[in-house]
């Protein structure tokens, strides 16, 4: 008889077991990261401009069972290395703009940590300034990218994660961006955006903690 108690007991146990291993569901999220792209398959590109650093910020709505949608901003921003394209002596900067809608999916992998893998589509404004550019010049076009973030909380609605990416922009970059027929004692006629992107960020939610009144 006590064995069988002992069993009744357990059995008894086990919804209360499984309800405090229950992970947190998604919630509304507000995300600020800083990335640093590394431009792929573009070495012209890559000897001419020195990043800054890109920011983006984004806000998703979770709408089923982990999957979510939103709607964010990034903003790259680069500095021209003056003997990138010498003998020609090129000064000045580079402005990126990229609003776009994303698709998000949000796994929790323990009480504290979870993962959000996306895709991203918008559109990516250009603006280049420089010394040889026979005029400022706007590129615009379409973008999209794919990215993975790993987040782990500090509190109920606070967590820091990192970000790993690929981002692509539906345009060139050749000579004629900064007002020259050709690239000075190099072969190259230029190559489309592409960025391996790594970044460091937050994630704000809007769900009630338990120590709140609200």
């Amino acid at each position: 008889m006590k064995g069988l108690r002992f069993i009744a007991a357990l059995v008894a146990l086990l919804p209360l077991a499984a309800a405090a291993q229950r992970l947190p569901a998604a919630q509304p999220t507000l995300q600020g990261f800083f990335n640093l792209p590394l431009a792929l398959g573009n070495p012209v590109f890559d000897n001419l401009t020195d990043v800054l650093g890109q920011g983006d910020l984004a806000f998703t709505l979770p709408v089923y069972k982990g999957l979510g949608v939103g709607v964010g901003v990034a903003g790259t921003w680069y500095e021209l290395n003056e003997d990138g394209l010498a003998p020609e002596l090129t000064i000045g900067s580079v402005q990126r703009y990229v609003p776009y809608g994303k698709l998000e999916w949000t796994r929790y992998t323990g009480q504290h940590t979870y993962l959000a893998v996306g895709a991203r589509a918008g559109g990516a404004y250009w603006d280049w300034q420089c010394g040889t550019c026979r005029e400022s010049l706007r590129q615009s076009g379409l973008h999209w990218g794919v990215e993975a973030r790993y987040f782990l909380h500090a509190s109920d609605n606070l967590a820091f994660g990192l970000l790993l990416g690929y981002q692509a922009d539906a345009l060139r970059f050749g000579p004629d961006v900064v007002g020259l027929d050709g690239f000075p004692g190099r072969t190259d006629t230029g190559a489309p955006y592409r960025f391996l992107s790594v970044g460091l960020g937050f994630s704000t939610g809007f769900r009630p903690s338990p120590e709140s009144h609200w």
